[in-house]
């Protein structure tokens, strides 16, 4: 024991000292005659010496995790043993909170009703002197809301590494705390998840893209070729050149899993969505059915040959603007930029289909004719027209038909 007046020195340099984000540790002596045979008793009765802080020093990049989590909606929050002073204090410093004293504790949190519960989990990002029980159950009410990530490593950690959507563990985290994750971190830093994070909507966002546009392009041939094919006598589009089309298209399709996502779409998690996909396909492919019919009616009185070679490019020109369309739900002109590679097979899809009717091989294999230069300016003008089509169809498809539910593909 020691006085008061001592006890009340001490708690105070305690808590100036927590408040720097600094550790205690209390150091005290006894004399013993023989053996240490029963801890519990034999730790009493100490001869307070002194304290002793430490620093355990803030990770460099934290800060700047905690911020680019902040951009793709993603919220931190602190489960933490540690007093309310130092998780505060730690907090503070990383950017997590604005004021060191925004912080509840364990017992704080107990005291509430369970309505109340719900609501500061929600609002509180530090919870401190919370033990693995309010650990599990802090995870369990933000459950009830989000999708919650836990970052763990130590025994006492294990129930709410069990509970958790998706538990992460440190390579050096014990045993059992290793046991009941999902993914151990190689690399000790939050920047890993984050990148984790936002690759992960970046693929998804990609992935969305090529099955709208594979989706829409061949919804739009498939309705204009069969339909197109009760009308004349002739195949509007023979087998090899089907096949050439899409083997020119697929090229720019497989860039897409390296496209630039939109910052707009990296904000928070989305789900697959198979209506609002079939629907949005469903509608494209109906504005692309109609530029297919105004190509088969302005050439297929000249000649089959005619037909077949102008549908190709215009197929293969179309194709290429409505994947460039449909990238992003923004206008062209605010959108990410697109790829290199996405750029560069879409160029090389684009001159392959103009020059490739004028050479010998598309005349002997594909069995195109060398195209009239008018023809080609009209499909460029039809081409251009047709992008800005798709652009005010999407514009106004998202937001009308699809405003009231972003929580989409």
């Amino acid at each position: 024991d020691m006085p008061p007046h001592v006890r009340s020195e001490v708690e105070k340099w305690v808590e100036n000292e927590g408040k720097l984000g600094k550790r205690i540790i209390a150091v005290g002596k006894k004399s013993l005659i023989s053996r240490l045979e029963n801890l519990a008793h034999d730790e009493k009765g100490l001869e307070f010496v002194g304290l002793v802080s430490f620093v355990d020093p803030l990770k460099k990049t934290a800060q700047a995790a905690i911020k680019r989590a902040g951009t793709l909606g993603v919220q931190i929050k602190i489960l933490t043993g540690d007093s309310k002073e130092v998780a505060g204090a730690v907090a503070f410093q990383s950017g997590l909170i604005q004021n060191p004293s925004d912080v509840i504790t364990g017992d704080q949190f107990d005291a509430l009703s369970s309505s109340e519960q719900h609501n500061i989990t929600s609002q509180y990002s530090v919870f401190a002197r919370v033990s693995p029980e309010q650990k599990h159950q802090i995870i369990q009410l933000l459950q009830e809301r989000y999708e919650v990530g836990f970052l763990g490593e130590g025994i006492n950690d294990a129930p709410a590494l069990k509970v958790a959507n998706v538990a992460i563990v440190v390579q050096e985290a014990s045993d059992i705390a290793r046991e009941a994750a999902d993914i151990v971190l190689l690399n000790k830093s939050l920047h890993v998840v984050i990148d984790g994070i936002k690759e992960g909507r970046e693929i998804f966002g990609n992935t969305a893209k090529y099955i709208k546009a594979t989706l829409a392009s061949n919804l739009g041939n498939f309705y204009t070729v069969a339909i197109a094919s009760l009308f004349i006598t002739f195949l509007p589009l023979l087998p090899l050149q089907i096949l050439l089309i899409n083997l020119l298209t697929d090229f720019p399709m497989i860039a897409v899993a390296t496209d630039n996502v939109d910052g707009t779409e990296l904000k928070r998690p989305r789900n697959y969505d198979v209506k609002e996909i079939a629907l949005f396909a469903t509608v494209m492919g109906i504005v692309s059915s109609i530029v297919d019919f105004l190509f088969f009616a302005l050439f297929f009185r000249i000649s089959p040959q005619v037909l077949q070679t102008n549908w190709f490019i215009g197929s293969v020109l179309t194709e290429l603007v409505f994947l460039f369309s449909i990238r992003t739900r923004l206008p062209i002109l605010k959108a990410t930029p697109p790829s290199i590679p996405l750029i560069t097979l879409s160029g090389v899809a684009f001159l392959t289909s103009i020059i490739l009717p004028f050479t010998t091989l598309g005349h002997i294999v594909f069995e195109f004719i060398t195209p009239n230069m008018h023809y080609i300016i009209l499909i460029l003008i039809i081409t251009g027209g047709y992008f800005i089509t798709t652009e005010v169809v999407k514009l106004m498809y998202y937001r009308f038909v699809n405003g009231k539910n972003n929580n989409f593909q």
